[in-house]
């Protein structure tokens, strides 16, 4: 996926998700069948370079970009298997395709406001309202991709919306007491 391309999927998550959702679901051409490799990766990586001026010193905006996008990629994996767990015992690969889908997609707000949760004092603010987004975002593409595919559809959305809270909210905690870790190593 190119850069243009990319930003433009970005806007289509975040200001149009139903849509999104919908051409997503149709097969749309331009929204690449490896998710992970094709959007969150680049997406999580631009967010990294956009922290280095943010936190100022090289060396450890370098090693706290580099644990984040670990914890980032984590986060997805967990989300996507935890999710996955929820369904039923049977491994159907158009129900992981999706489920890999929403979760790359959805969690694009919590990658963006990653550099503002180095901002002490709004910090907090900024990571409440990227979760409450991302859950949206979880919601929305829930109902469009996989509602006709699991029967206990209902307990599947709250539990996995539930994960979703959680693990964001781990990485945002991870990553806050990730940087005030490499602070304190010596330059």
């Amino acid at each position: 996926m190119d850069v243009k391309r990319l930003f433009l999927t970005i806007r289509a998550v975040l200001f149009s998700c139903r849509k999104f959702w919908t051409d997503f679901r149709a097969g749309s051409p331009g929204i690449g069948a490896n998710v992970l490799k094709e959007y969150s990766v680049p997406v999580i990586a631009m967010v990294q370079l956009v922290k280095f001026p943010v936190i100022g010193v090289p060396r450890h905006a370098m090693i706290t970009a580099i644990a984040s996008f670990l914890a980032d990629m984590a986060a997805i994996y967990l989300l996507a298997g935890g999710t996955m767990r929820l369904f039923d015992r049977e491994r159907n690969s158009d129900v992981e395709e999706s489920v890999t889908a929403l979760t790359g997609f959805s969690l694009t707000p919590l990658w963006l406001a990653e550099p503002l949760f180095f901002i002490d004092g709004w910090n907090w603010l900024f990571a409440a309202l990227a979760i409450v987004y991302a859950t949206l975002l979880w919601r929305c593409g829930f109902l469009l991709l996989l509602e006709r595919k699991t029967p206990s559809f209902g307990s599947v959305l709250r539990n996995s919306s539930i994960l979703l809270v959680a693990v964001s909210a781990a990485v945002f905690l991870l990553e806050k007491g990730m940087l005030r870790l490499f602070k304190g190593f010596p330059v």
